[in-house]
């Protein structure tokens, strides 16, 4: 009886918890922008912004590509003298309901070591590590305005 009872009470937490809504992930990234290297290099260059939907914050530690070496987390801050430097991110934090724009002139992503066949038009994929897993976000290489 009590072997009955304890598999009816694990049965009933199963389809319990298949009921729950799903809340979707905790990040999100819109408006992807994936720079072509200029001509003569090989770094690109990506903006977007990402949010933290959850209720923790989250860190991402880490961002990588199959069509380039590497792939480094920068920003771009300017002293009160008005010079401009670039300097690398280790991780970025984001709190919980809050996002972080990675823009020119701010927060960006360094895309180091194009692949030979990486080109214009070529679809380019971002891989996210971050304190919940890992994320995976595809765009196509766009090339350079004429004011970048």
């Amino acid at each position: 009886m009590m072997k009955r009872l304890l598999l009816a009470a694990t049965f009933g937490s199963v389809i319990l918890g298949a009921c729950q809504p799903d809340t979707g992930p905790a990040i999100d990234i819109t408006d992807v922008r994936i720079i072509a290297p200029m001509s003569g290099s090989r770094a690109g260059v990506a903006y977007m912004t990402i949010a933290n939907n959850g209720s923790t914050p989250i860190v991402i530690s880490g961002v990588r590509s199959p069509q380039f070496d590497r792939v480094e987390m920068h920003e771009t801050t300017v002293d009160n003298q008005g010079v401009s430097r670039m300097d690398r991110l280790a991780q970025v934090a984001i709190p919980a309901g809050e996002s972080a724009e990675f823009r020119a002139g701010s927060k960006h992503l360094m895309l180091i070591g194009a692949k030979p066949d990486t080109a214009a038009g070529a679809p380019v994929t971002l891989e996210f590590e971050y304190s919940d897993g890992l994320l995976l976000v595809s765009a196509t290489l766009q090339n350079r305005r004429p004011s970048e």
